[in-house]
């Protein structure tokens, strides 16, 4: 059964004759004809089975809505006070001819409707090869019932996101054999000491997606969690594109930092080999994190918390 287009709105007509309570998976094959896509999705060149990656959020909007989630904004609420943080600059004049400039971070307070962020659904796609040999791109298998149904079809929007088409596969599940797991997400820098000279031309990719305005913002923090000497750094790739993490094993801390406006900066206190093999919702789901600091004034005294 082979579903295709750019998204659909129901299953209905296209899982039509699938017996609720049915185990799911959806793949596509041919892999061969698809390996420029494949790349940007972020497999290796290999297509090793196991190979496992969280698509982009830069490849479509609903790569977009799997890999950061969505605001749901309630027009129908009173506004509230919200705030942003900002650098604030000034000249200050010493004597008659002698201005210096001066700056700092304020929090400026604005209106807005509330808003609610639904996490992200984080459906990853993995290589995974049949008893015939074939290599598929899939996703993990969804039950096909009422409790799944709007999983399912994210899922289903992903792939066509993603490739265009993608076959529903039902009786066949166990002619795909299962492979460990092995996430791409995280890229690791050489080890060894990564001072700031050294580690802001490698993040600048980073830096340079954001906003102007919030450029200047996003490097402090940067440097800043760098400046207490990290024993290593990952960049994150494909669907953590803009993430970093600074891991601190001694410490039993790591610091999630991110490039995208709004978000936290999280603590964790796990081991770096059991972090990189966790999909962005177990991450960022609360269960890891020692703390969740607030891109807000008082950034740098909480975080200088965890790491002196």
């Amino acid at each position: 059964m082979l579903i295709q287009g750019n998204s659909i709105r129901s299953l209905d007509r296209h899982l039509a004759g699938v017996k609720p309570g049915t185990e799911i998976a959806l793949g596509v094959r041919d892999l061969q004809s698809r390996t420029a896509r494949l790349k940007e999705i972020g497999f290796t060149t290999n297509l090793a089975a196991g190979e496992r990656v969280l698509p982009p959020a830069s490849l479509g909007p609903t790569c977009m809505r799997n890999a950061e989630g969505w605001v749901i904004v309630h027009k129908d609420r009173p506004k509230e006070t919200a705030y942003r943080m900002v650098e604030w600059h000034w000249k200050e004049w010493h004597g008659r001819y002698d201005q210096q400039d001066r700056s700092k971070l304020v929090n400026v307070p604005y209106k807005r409707f509330p808003r609610t962020q639904v996490p992200p659904p984080g459906v990853e796609v993995s290589i995974a090869t049949t008893t015939a040999g074939e290599k598929m791109a899939v996703v993990d298998t969804i039950i096909f019932d009422k409790a799944h149904e709007d999983q399912l079809l994210h899922a289903v929007n992903l792939m066509l996101n993603l490739f265009g088409e993608c076959e529903v596969l039902t009786a066949n599940l166990n002619q795909i054999l299962s492979a460990p797991v092995r996430r791409l997400n995280w890229d690791v820098l050489p080890p060894g000491q990564h001072p700031w000279p050294t580690l802001k031309p490698l993040l600048a990719p980073i830096i340079a997606k954001a906003p102007a305005g919030n450029q200047a913002l996003i490097t402090d923090r940067l440097e800043t969690v760098s400046g207490y000497k990290p024993e290593f750094v990952a960049v994150g790739r494909a669907g953590f594109t803009g993430y970093v993490i600074f891991g601190f094993p001694k410490k039993k801390v790591f610091v999630l930092e991110s490039a995208h406006f709004g978000n936290a900066t999280y603590v964790l206190g796990d081991n770096w080999e059991r972090l990189s093999q966790l999909t962005k919702g177990q991450i960022l789901a609360g269960g890891l994190q020692k703390d969740r600091i607030v891109h807000l004034v008082g950034w740098h005294s909480k975080t200088k918390a965890h790491l002196n």
